[in-house]
């Protein structure tokens, strides 16, 4: 089966990380599927990765919400030299392109959709953003299949209009042998930030952007030290580093000194495995990666209630109101106030959870499931153009 993923970016993130996960899963496996991944950007971090491990991988260097005559014709001349069997989409940008790349193929290919993020912030995305997410939803009628990454982005993305009739449900998954406990881990994290090894570390792996609330987050931590002066704060992304002015102003000047600000790291495994708390404060989720991670390297994560954050957790940690820094301390509070053979025992359920509900291997089989059904059938239910 010839795969052609059409992918918004290639840029180090959640929806980038999950495509390239899954990819290595099954391209590891003797799954028939002979891939090549499309970057409407760069070739970035991932694009790089994917090549490294024979991916074929090409990036059309439009800029970011452009098209240009050039991209478009290369993207045409990549699928009538690929002749894929089947067209993924991934993000709102790359399913748009996705629809015009199935024009371009010399025989019609199945096409796919992924929905990667909830809808929570739609009103105040920018205009090209929401038309492109609104004429994605007129288009997904040609689809053959539509994933969400979760319950709610399901949700959100039929009432906006997307078609619900060849819709698939497949959250993210995690590989729970790169994101596991580790004492080694924990020791060396704290030796390199000269910390004594029972310092409670608590942390945010996430992105530089508005809608993951560094803001509350540090409000929150500095809530957290007024009664626990010795605890630390991680945060680990793209932007999230001292040269960022933005992010300083956001810093209460007490936090600072017990705030590590480590950019974007390869080492993210190993640094989630280091945290006794592994926090999510986000205005809006669909699925978040970060949270499941924490979990697999047995971390108990303190979510806001956004997208599927509580479903995700479960029991197995705390879930607070949104945008609420004092409810957001609280939880810090009530993990770190535990006992440490309890955070253990929360951070061992959190894991047992994540591999029986969220392995990447049960995900990655799902997609491989979907994409080899449409490659036997590749245009049914797109010729008929049901809604």
């Amino acid at each position: 089966m010839r795969l052609l993923v059409i992918s918004t970016t290639l840029a180090p993130s959640g929806a980038e990380n999950a495509l390239v996960r899954i990819l290595t899963e099954l391209t590891t496996q003797p799954k028939g599927i002979v891939p090549c991944v499309v970057s409407l950007s760069g070739l970035d971090v991932l694009g790089k990765k994917l090549v490294a491990m024979g991916i074929p991988v090409v990036a059309l260097d439009m800029p970011a919400g452009r098209l240009t005559p050039r991209g478009l014709l290369r993207l045409a001349r990549l699928v009538r030299s690929f002749r894929p069997d089947v067209i993924q989409g991934w993000m709102y940008h790359g399913n748009l392109l996705a629809h015009f790349a199935r024009l371009c193929a010399p025989r019609r290919p199945a096409l796919a959709l992924a929905i990667r993020q909830s809808l929570t912030t739609f009103a105040t995305s920018k205009r090209l953003t929401r038309y492109v997410i609104r004429l994605d939803a007129v288009l997904s009628r040609w689809a053959d299949k539509v994933f969400y990454v979760s319950r709610l982005a399901h949700q959100q993305h039929i009432s906006l209009g997307y078609t619900n009739s060849r819709a698939h449900d497949i959250p993210n998954g995690f590989d729970t042998t790169v994101f596991a406990p580790s004492l080694a881990a924990r020791t060396a994290v704290r030796q390199e930030f000269g910390l004594a090894e029972e310092t409670l570390l608590v942390g945010l792996v996430a992105r530089w952007h508005e809608v993951k609330n560094h803001a509350g987050f540090f409000a929150a931590a500095e809530h957290v030290l007024a009664q626990r002066p010795n605890v630390h704060f991680v945060c680990v992304g793209r932007g999230m580093s001292p040269d960022n002015v933005a992010l300083l102003s956001c810093v209460p000047p007490r936090l600072l000194p017990r705030l590590h600000l480590l950019g974007e790291r390869a080492d993210v495994p190993s640094l989630t495995a280091a945290l006794d708390v592994a926090v999510n404060a986000s205005h809006a989720e669909a699925f978040p990666n970060a949270v499941g991670e924490a979990m697999a390297c047995g971390v108990p994560c303190v979510v806001t209630d956004v997208g599927d954050s509580a479903w995700i957790v479960g029991d197995t940690g705390v879930v607070v109101p949104p945008e609420q820094v004092g409810a957001l301390a609280d939880g810090i509070l009530q993990l770190l106030n535990a006992s440490a053979e309890q955070r253990q025992q929360r951070g061992q359920a959190a894991r047992a959870r994540v591999v029986s509900e969220f392995s990447l291997a049960h995900v990655a089989h799902q997609y491989w499931v979907a994409w080899t059904a449409l490659a036997a059938v590749p245009t049914a239910a797109a010729n008929k153009g049901q809604a």
